[in-house]
């Protein structure tokens, strides 16, 4: 395309574009220089405020790990203090229920005299309990359901004894003769017998006593479960 400018030659200069002088233009009145310092000096101060922040954090952790190693000990023996705790509570409710049934153990006392054969003397009566492990069946109906057998839930049970300890006079199978008729009399008596499950004899020991010889024994009866 051919364009004609027919304009005369003053209005031809007034339309050329006008000429920038570079060397009038300050390029440190500026604020770039300004701008550039400041986003440097704010990013150090982001920087080290994070190192500041990391360290004061180390430190803390650090302190607050050596805080729970010394409490750790502590914590164990509190948990063995909270376990004694709760078997001497158990103890103390025991002998609460005996107290309760002073007059039972009156009478179960008399009964365990009554039950005495001759030749055979006693020196020692001691109660005691323990936890034993035991196993309790799961819900059969639900073991069916869901196509298995019932399986078998450990618990913890309360078991207790009277511990008889006593002496036969006799050697041999006559001393054993003599606590097996024991232990037969007092499973006959029923005013002894009834709070028991069963009585085992223990240890048996031959024995010298004012030049006699005899043979010591240790007789268990287990209570009953409740």
């Amino acid at each position: 395309m051919i364009e004609i400018n027919l304009l005369p030659e003053e209005a031809k200069k007034k339309r050329s574009a006008p000429k920038i002088d570079t060397s009038m233009i300050n390029l440190s009145s500026l604020p770039i220089i300004n701008i550039a310092m400041m986003a440097v000096g704010v990013l150090l101060a982001i920087q080290l405020a994070l190192f500041i922040t990391g360290v004061i954090s180390g430190i803390a952790f650090n302190s607050m790990n050596r805080k729970y190693r010394d409490i750790l000990p502590k914590k164990n023996e509190t948990r063995q203090l909270k376990a004694r705790v709760d078997t001497t509570n158990k103890k103390v409710t025991a002998i609460d229920e005996l107290m309760v049934k002073r007059f039972s153990w009156e009478k179960k006392l008399n009964a365990l005299s009554d039950s005495m054969i001759p030749g055979i003397w006693l020196t020692e009566l001691q109660y005691d309990e323990k936890l034993t492990d035991a196993t309790k069946p799961a819900n059969t109906d639900l073991a069916q359901m869901r196509g298995g057998e019932g399986k078998r839930t450990p618990e913890k049970t309360l078991s207790r004894y009277l511990i008889l300890s006593g002496a036969a006079s006799g050697m041999g199978e006559e001393g054993t003769a003599l606590i097996g008729r024991f232990i037969k009399s007092l499973k006959d008596d029923t005013a002894f017998y009834s709070d028991f499950s069963d009585i085992e004899l223990g240890t048996i020991k031959r024995e010298k006593m004012a030049d006699q010889e005899i043979m010591t024994f240790k007789i268990t009866c287990f209570f009953k479960a409740r």
